[in-house]
């Protein structure tokens, strides 16, 4: 979507964040880290709803009390701490949801986005993020919040982000239970193998081939739902 209008508007944004931020609420509240939370690991299903995807990078055991550390995920959407190949917790998570946002209502990331590796990391660890002058007040407020160098001061670490202002119109019982209406429906009905582009008499590649490593704690947590 992003892609197609350059900008969403401001009310899909606003759904859209507030799924995003109960499912990392989910996820952090079994002590499960995303990693790598970025536009392209977000869906929408037949409903419009979000749906967060590939947890191939996630890592789990992230309790308050001990950190992780790697430095994994995607550059554009590390927070500081992980590009200083610092230990971290479910932060980054946020620090990521921030960059999102901004790509979301902008296009564009409040940081250096070119090509220089060395830049981006220079601008996210270094640099305030830079806003156009027309964002929304409470979407600037939200973003820059979610921004914070400090793992501990930003939200979602720091004070529950459904408390913003920016969420004001939000129900999140309604949402929880997906009873709020999304502001857009992808599909009218649900694909069928047949509607997919498979080259004729091909068949799908397994999820894992192509990959040379698997998380441990992902082997770990696949064993324990056979099981």
């Amino acid at each position: 979507m992003i892609r197609m209008c350059g900008s969403l508007d401001i009310n899909h944004v606003r759904f859209y964040t507030a799924e995003i931020a109960c499912g990392l609420q989910f996820l952090h509240r079994r002590y499960i880290i995303h990693r790598d939370i970025k536009p392209a690991n977000i869906m929408l299903d037949r409903d419009g709803h979000i749906r967060l995807i590939d947890l191939g990078l996630a890592q789990d055991g992230g309790v308050p009390s001990k950190k992780i550390s790697g430095v994994t995920g995607t550059y554009r959407f590390m927070a500081p701490e992980v590009l200083r190949e610092k230990d971290y917790d479910a932060a980054v998570d946020w620090w990521s949801l921030g960059i999102v946002i901004s790509w979301m209502v902008t296009g564009q990331s409040p940081f250096y986005h070119g090509s220089s590796r060395r830049k981006i990391i220079k601008s996210i660890t270094k640099k305030k993020p830079k806003f156009p002058s027309w964002l929304d007040a409470d979407v600037k407020h939200l973003v820059k919040r979610l921004l914070r160098k400090k793992p501990k001061k930003r939200l979602g670490v720091h004070k529950n982000i459904r408390g913003h202002r920016f969420f004001n119109t939000i129900d999140w019982e309604e949402l929880e239970l997906r009873r709020a209406e999304p502001p857009f429906k992808p599909f009218s009905r649900i694909p069928r193998n047949r509607d997919l582009p498979w080259p004729e008499n091909g068949t799908p590649l397994h999820p894992v081939d192509g990959f040379s490593y698997i998380s441990p704690s992902w082997t770990r947590m696949t064993r324990r739902i056979r099981l």
